[in-house]
């Protein structure tokens, strides 16, 4: 029969539809890239050139052809004429008038589709939505493209045009709080309480992090969500010198909860609003104290920062997001809820010279290197078999507000101005075989003085686990008979455990 000559429609509307078409099936979009080019290359040398030039198409321009050139003819040469193979003549011809058009095309739709929702996981070409289709997968609620990297997420670059997720309001960023933030509280072996906040980095592995002031010596230790369920938490490792835990849950967590997605500090600049999630101390009971939110401007970036009993902080984000006590551990999250710092440190001054609105968080660039590294593996990096906070006068005082007063008096009696206060000692470790014990006072290791933890971080990083070291310091509430007394005793520092 005599060829008819398609007709023409304007490169505008091709170019219009196909993007609609795009975005109304996003999975056709990717059949180019799971039927091979090989295949196609075959395949449309078997059938008229017509169809030969819709499968083939897609193969060399790369555009979404396979459902554009049914609809379209515009790109099919004037004087083509299919041969007597494949389709039938009358079928061809239906077919090119648009009566057929209907069917083949829901037909070789459903096909694409069909083969597109076979291969789950599959590489997406470039015209393809990374949000969709990418091994970036998007993080829940904040629509935020990230990968696996040692155990937690991080953030990929945000895409840019439509693509590129919208930030978060204030109540999007709470209610990620609610599903990601938890308390935390446990006991320690003095019977004071230890509060402090966590959060989520591996929901699948249940895997949290937090402070390690917040979480060493403490026992009985649970994860308390804005939404009232608990589950029993337990340290899996900690560095006092970097001041980062990982901790586990060992029951379930609730079905909402959802794991924060590391960013990078590197991105955060001055001027940058910052959030901080948390559960610090209010007038409200411990066990009821929801979740609370305060944001503020970054400050300075890379800032070197040490406060009383805490170690030198070597690279945090300085902001005006309030931090008050109990928020320790808890996330600094930006406008798009990633996780930019760990909560740590508040500046308060001097009597002489207070100061106002000085909040200072871990940089999440050096905070992952230390989990991914070495906690997430079990590694205690600095580990003496013990968990100590700095003595001060008024110390026992800040901890317990009605016996504290009596303790301190007693320490000044005693002549004790400052030391490393031992608030519990891991079970098993060389200084429990050695007989130290909680509530003794540490003041020197190693022959060196240590009143502080930075003093002895630097003693600590010397010595190679599995060493013997040298401890002196005093009997206080491990010992009320010899109060006051000078101890010396030699321990085996631990390795990993």
């Amino acid at each position: 029969m005599t060829p008819t000559s398609p007709r023409k429609i304007p490169e505008v509307l091709v170019t219009a539809s196909a993007a609609k078409i795009a975005k109304a099936i996003p999975s056709v979009a990717n059949t180019a890239h799971i039927i091979s080019p090989a295949f196609m290359s075959t395949f449309s040398r078997g059938l008229p050139p017509r169809l030969g030039f819709i499968f083939g198409a897609y193969n060399r321009r790369g555009h979404y052809s396979i459902l554009v050139a049914l609809l379209f003819q515009s790109h099919l040469r004037d004087n083509e004429s299919p041969p007597r193979s494949g389709f039938r003549e009358d079928v061809m011809d239906r077919y090119l008038h648009g009566r057929a058009l209907p069917k083949y095309a829901l037909g070789f739709g459903a096909l694409a589709l069909l083969i597109t929702g076979c291969q789950p996981g599959s590489t997406p070409g470039p015209s393809s939505s990374p949000s969709a289709s990418s091994p970036s997968a998007s993080a829940g609620s904040t629509g935020v493209p990230h990968h696996m990297d040692g155990g937690i997420a991080a953030a990929d670059p945000l895409p840019s045009g439509e693509q590129h997720p919208a930030e978060l309001t204030p109540q999007q960023l709470y209610a990620l709080g609610e599903r990601s933030v938890f308390a935390i509280e446990g006991r320690r072996p003095d019977d004071f309480t230890g509060l402090g906040t966590g959060f989520l980095v591996d929901k699948e592995g249940a895997m949290g992090v937090t402070n390690a002031h917040v979480v060493e010596g403490l026992s009985a230790i649970t994860g308390r969500f804005n939404t009232g369920e608990k589950a029993a938490l337990h340290v899996i490792a900690s560095d006092p010198c970097t001041d980062l835990a990982v901790i586990h849950f060992s029951s379930d967590l609730p079905k909402q909860a959802e794991a924060l997605i590391f960013g990078s500090s590197a991105d955060v600049k001055p001027g940058d609003t910052v959030t901080v999630l948390g559960y610090p101390g209010t007038l409200a009971r411990s066990a009821e104290q929801k979740l609370l939110i305060t944001s503020g401007l970054v400050n300075a970036i890379k800032v070197s920062a040490r406060g009383v009993g805490l170690p030198e902080y070597k690279d945090t984000i300085q902001h005006g997001a309030t931090v008050n006590f109990g928020n320790s551990g808890g996330p600094l999250l930006d406008h798009h809820g990633r996780l930019v710092g760990i909560n740590a440190l508040i500046n308060f001054g001097s009597q002489n010279a207070p100061a106002q609105g000085q909040f200072y968080s871990i940089s999440s660039d050096s905070a992952k290197s230390e989990i991914v590294g070495k906690l997430l593996k079990g590694d205690s990096p600095n580990n003496m078999g013990w968990a100590v906070e700095e003595y001060y006068p008024g110390y026992f005082e800040g901890l317990d507000r009605t016996r504290g007063p009596a303790l301190d008096a007693q320490l000044a009696r005693a002549g004790v101005k400052g030391g490393l206060y031992i608030k519990a000692v891991t079970p098993g470790s060389g200084a429990s075989k050695a007989k130290i014990k909680a509530g003794m006072l540490l003041t020197r290791l190693q022959n060196t003085s240590v009143a502080t933890i930075d003093e002895m971080c630097g003693v600590a990083e010397s010595i190679l686990p599995g060493a013997t070291a040298e401890v002196d310091g005093l009997y206080l509430l491990s010992d009320p008979t010899h109060f006051g007394t000078e101890f010396h005793t030699e321990f085996v520092v631990p390795g990993k455990h």
